[in-house]
């Protein structure tokens, strides 16, 4: 497939110049090439070629569903991202959106919030609501199902909005849908992290084609202060960010569908890098993903 000719960002409407080029190393669900496009004004990483049909790239293995009792068992590792939010606002309503597998649900229930989630895998949704009886609204357009939710204190998204063809809408809807004090928090992968500047194209969180926009946090920040937001937490060394740098580095260094002892040395090559590079990737907002905290004032 040709490169595309160049066109403006969908974002912000700068000019754009290629980025590169790359497949979907992580699934192999389809051999097509994907061409990524950078924006000389607000620095954002966007997929030109998207395909018409995305929901094919998210297969059935893509949201684990599992059993409450495993949920709560692996919800322990996820505490830290309640604890980072409560830090914030102590509870309240919270709007999470892209739940998938509902451990984030489950700890900020256990820690007395008023949960409603939005999601748009019906199985997941369906899920959900079996598991912890929370009303989640069916939707692959958060921002208008955001628009139809009572204010919250509270929105969330670990790592959707660089899912989503519209992500300045959910942005949008999600300042419009707080109340004053309230925060939205958002995590996602890092185009300025130093595993892209050196991975390029083969960087896993490039993820192509699901992640249609890899965004600097401080275009997001941009955008929030014209809704109104201010910046009140900036992180990627919480443990989430952390976990991204390794499994970053382990998974460039293997192919899918390669054997158990090549996996097991590309993990082992890769904890390796992880260690080498932990100074670098945790100073001066390069690791592989990053936490923003917005808040309404």
């Amino acid at each position: 497939m040709p490169t595309p000719v160049p066109e403006p960002c969908r974002l912000c409407g700068g000019a754009t110049t290629h980025a590169f080029t790359t497949r979907d190393h992580n699934r192999a669900i389809a051999d097509e090439a994907y061409h990524y496009r950078r924006c000389a004004d607000c620095g954002v990483l966007g997929l030109a070629n998207v395909p018409e049909d995305l929901s094919r790239f998210y297969a059935e293995e893509y949201f684990a569903l599992p059993t409450l009792e495993v949920m709560r068992e692996k919800a322990v590792a996820e505490r830290y991202r309640v604890d980072l939010v409560q830090r914030h606002v102590g509870g309240g309503r919270l709007i999470e959106i892209g739940p998938g597998d509902g451990l984030f649900t489950l700890n900020a229930l256990d820690a007395g919030f008023d949960v409603t989630a939005i999601e748009m895998d019906r199985a997941a949704a369906e899920h959900l609501r079996s598991t912890t009886g929370i009303e989640v609204i069916e939707s692959a357009a958060p921002h208008e199902a955001l628009a139809d939710l009572r204010p919250a204190d509270v929105v969330v998204g670990w790592h959707v909005i660089e899912h989503l063809p519209q992500p300045w809408k959910m942005l949008d809807a999600a300042a419009a849908a707080l109340r004053p004090g309230g925060v939205v928090v958002l995590a996602a992968p890092n185009p300025q992290s130093l595993g892209l500047r050196v991975l390029g194209r083969r960087w896993p969180h490039v993820d192509a084609p699901r992640h249609l926009f890899l965004l600097p946090p401080a275009t997001i920040i941009e955008r929030g202060r014209a809704l109104g937001l201010e910046p009140a937490q900036l992180t990627a060394t919480d443990p989430g960010g952390i976990l991204l740098n390794r499994i970053a580095w382990r998974y460039a260094l293997h192919k899918s569908g390669s054997r158990w002892w090549r996996m097991r040395l590309a993990h082992c090559a890769g904890d390796a890098m992880t260690a080498l590079l932990a100074p670098v990737e945790r100073a001066a907002m390069r690791g592989a993903a990053y936490t923003l905290v917005l808040r309404k004032p």
